[in-house]
């Protein structure tokens, strides 16, 4: 095959060189995203076909490793399954040294043996672990860009369909979605498809503001897109469990780290008076927890305050 793609260098000249030409095999085919460079001096990148695991029609696409004077190696080959398939994007590299990126289908929902695709893990050794298979609902579906990685350590991107909001056809106009490194993903926003955009197939930008900035094919006021800008604060902290043993009681809430709670109490939901139980807790995880020695007494509230 002569059109599955290449890798170029280009010098400050002009000068170009094919790295590598793709063959559709299990070196992979279609590549539509950009590199990255690891500190290792390699570049990683992703073909959207091809690759170790075929169909009649080709492979489900790799993950590949490219050093600067053109040797090539196939990290992974994606098998459509519940490690997705056809990932459109390029990879985003973390703090922790892995990377992270999409695939547009596959993963553990299927629709019409396709899925509705994931947001992957792997090292630049080849380990690959699936973080999240999108459900096509109100969390997305088909995510077509990469990830970006925001300055409070969560992941973010967009779904180009899904969302808590469907055309005619019952097809959902897109969302915005951060996650963590241990795969917990939160929906941020679904589009609408009307003044606000549909159909977001790019990916994010953090502006020096801390909000993020990107783009929709569809929608807003003339029907062809938008720019949009979308603001993102800290969740409200949610109590997840309250346990009573032994006269002990544990108050659980979901936090996010970095995020200082104050947990407060008061003895009835009229009064505007409530008292700080113990000192402001830092958050490092994903949630924190309090235990209190309670005895026969007047009952008691509870809150959790996210201070500033």
């Amino acid at each position: 095959m002569n059109d599955s793609g290449t890798v170029f260098q280009i010098s400050a000249s002009g000068v170009l060189t094919n790295l590598c030409s793709f063959s559709g095999g299990t070196n992979g085919a279609d590549p539509e995203a950009g590199l990255v460079e690891a500190r290792d001096g390699n570049l990683y990148g992703t073909t959207s076909e091809g690759g170790a695991t075929g169909t009649l029609s080709g492979g489900y696409g790799t993950v590949f490793q490219i050093n600067p004077d053109g040797t090539l190696s196939n990290l992974y080959s994606f098998t459509l399954g519940t490690y997705g398939a056809f990932p459109q994007a390029g990879l985003a590299p973390g703090t922790d040294g892995y990377y992270y990126g999409t695939t547009y289908a596959g993963g553990a929902y299927d629709f019409n043996s396709q899925g509705f695709g994931t947001v992957f893990q792997i090292s630049t050794g080849g380990a690959l672990t699936s973080l999240y298979s999108f459900i096509g609902t109100n969390d997305g579906a088909n995510p077509e860009a990469g990830l970006a990685l925001g300055s409070d350590g969560y992941f973010y991107g967009t779904t180009e369909a899904g969302g808590a909001y469907t055309d005619q056809n019952g097809e959902g106009y897109g969302t915005v979605f951060k996650i963590s490194t241990n795969g917990t993903l939160t929906s941020l926003y679904s589009f609408t498809g009307g003044n606000d955009g549909a159909y977001p197939y790019a990916g994010l930008v953090q502006g020096s503001d801390g909000s993020f900035y990107g783009t929709t094919e569809g929608g807003g006021q003339g029907g062809a897109g938008t720019v949009f800008r979308l603001t993102v604060g800290p969740a409200a902290p949610v109590f997840q469990a309250v346990t009573l043993n032994d006269g002990t009681l544990t108050l659980t809430w979901s936090t996010e780290a970095g995020g200082m709670y104050q947990l407060q109490y008061n003895s009835g939901l009229g009064s505007s008076g409530w008292n700080n139980l113990g000192s402001p807790i830092p958050a490092t995880g994903a949630t924190l927890s309090v235990n209190e020695t309670v005895a026969n007494g007047p009952p008691r509230f509870y809150r959790v305050e996210l201070l500033p």
